[in-house]
């Protein structure tokens, strides 16, 4: 009978310890997590022993702050992005309207009709280089929407890429150049939208003639049921192309934002791309900048059967 009361108090006693331990185990937490809310601190809740309810606990506290931590830098990010966006849409809204003002007062002032007819024509360009920005800027905040879905239907790649090449006919005579064209005979078929192509096209075409030089090369790549637009060109001296940002937005490759340029652009390319089921992706090859577009080939017009090329310039 003794020792029975004896077995009794001494598991009582360490029933009793045990709880006083968990009861510091957990004040102990308590004082970290308010000590790590006090001083937005970056410590993790630590302790030597760890019972496995203890442990479990620390696990779930840790876990809560270190999700807590990531939110809070994605909030710091979203927010510099945002400040960021807010800079550069401000200078490049700025630059042209400031410009836009000085040639209007320019022809104001002047009596000769010749000098007045070269500022209001200066002052048009200012006026239609806000036009695009503010269009890029409404299409690409569209584009943003997830909701936002674009028609698709069975359309020839090859000829809107033809289409579009003619209507930048006149900026290529300015340019001296012709470009240089690798693609096949037959239509090749995708699923697409044609506003959207027609835009891709665009922006990658007015994108060479900023910031390309020499001429440009267009190249049909077949890969089983893949297709593949190839754009390449050598880059103006001194362009430094940043490839981890170059479907950012705004972002541009002069620090300066000296360009007449949205930053936009590839930005654009990249989600009308990825709304019609494609990639896009850019590299450096030979000492050109690649820009290549990636569809699905699908079965339209002649079938599918393997199309035959034609190198040719026009």
């Amino acid at each position: 009978m003794l020792i029975a009361l004896i077995l009794v108090s001494v598991i009582f006693m360490l029933q009793t310890i045990y709880f006083m331990y968990y009861k510091s185990q957990v004040k102990d937490i308590g004082e970290q997590l308010s000590f790590i809310s006090k001083h937005h601190s970056f410590k993790f809740i630590q302790t030597q022993i760890k019972p496995k309810e203890i442990y479990q606990l620390i696990d779930v506290c840790n876990t809560l702050l270190r999700n807590q931590r990531e939110q809070n830098q994605a909030f710091i990010r979203k927010n510099e992005e945002i400040n960021e966006t807010i800079v550069s849409l401000s200078h490049d809204i700025r630059t042209p309207l400031t410009s836009l003002d000085g040639y209007l007062q320019l022809a104001k002032r002047s009596e000769n009709i010749k000098e007045t007819t070269h500022y209001v024509t200066m002052a048009q360009t200012r006026i239609k280089q806000i036009i695009t920005l503010v269009d890029e800027l409404f299409l690409y905040t569209k584009l943003q929407h997830m909701d936002y879905q674009l028609k698709l239907k069975s359309m020839d790649l090859i000829n809107m890429l033809k289409r579009r090449l003619f209507f930048f006919i006149d900026e290529f005579a300015k340019n001296g150049t012709e470009p240089h064209l690798d693609l096949p005979e037959s239509p090749v078929y995708i699923i697409g939208n044609e506003s959207a192509l027609e835009r891709v096209y665009e922006n990658i075409l007015r994108n060479y003639f900023l910031h390309g030089e020499g001429g440009l090369t267009i190249r049909y790549e077949e890969k089983q049921q893949e297709v593949v637009l190839h754009f390449s060109n050598l880059l103006k001296q001194n362009e430094l192309i940043n490839f981890n940002q170059i479907f950012t937005r705004f972002y541009k490759d002069d620090p300066s934002r000296s360009k007449p340029s949205s930053g936009l652009g590839l930005s654009i390319v990249k989600s009308l791309i990825e709304k019609m089921n494609g990639s896009v992706y850019a590299e450096l090859m030979n000492n050109q900048f690649c820009l290549s577009v990636v569809f699905t080939k699908t079965e339209g017009g002649n079938g599918d059967e393997p199309a035959s090329r034609s190198n040719y310039r026009g």
